[in-house]
């Protein structure tokens, strides 16, 4: 097989292997959001923190999941490298460094660039 396309198949496990973690990444946010919103609501209405104890904590344990799975997807990058090493790829940079998308904000308005240096 060329290098050529060694390369470019590795570019293709990269750029699926990145779309793999960001929802893990973009749940885990997601999650924190949740039960802030939650506390905020709770707080809003002025209910005991006994009634919906359960929300926290299945909310935490799903966050606890999404951190194993991140740690898991972290293991795949690292066995990823590996294998690039393996195949004869080791020495080559398959992907810049900052190749990963800009996070998506969620609910927050972007900030505005009129602001005078």
């Amino acid at each position: 097989m060329s290098k050529e396309r060694k390369i470019s198949t590795a570019k293709a496990l990269t750029a699926q292997l990145h779309a793999t973690e960001e929802p893990i990444d973009t749940a885990l946010a997601e999650a924190a959001n949740l039960i802030e919103a939650y506390v905020t609501s709770r707080r809003a209405i002025r209910m005991s923190t006994i009634v919906g104890n359960d929300v926290h904590y299945n909310t935490l344990q799903a966050m606890v999941a999404l951190s194993t799975a991140q740690r898991h997807m972290t293991a795949a990058h690292a066995d990823l490298t590996r294998v690039q090493r393996q195949v004869g790829l080791g020495a080559v940079a398959i992907v810049m460094v900052d190749d990963k998308p800009s996070p998506k904000p969620t609910g927050v308005m972007p900030a505005h660039e009129d602001k005078v240096a």
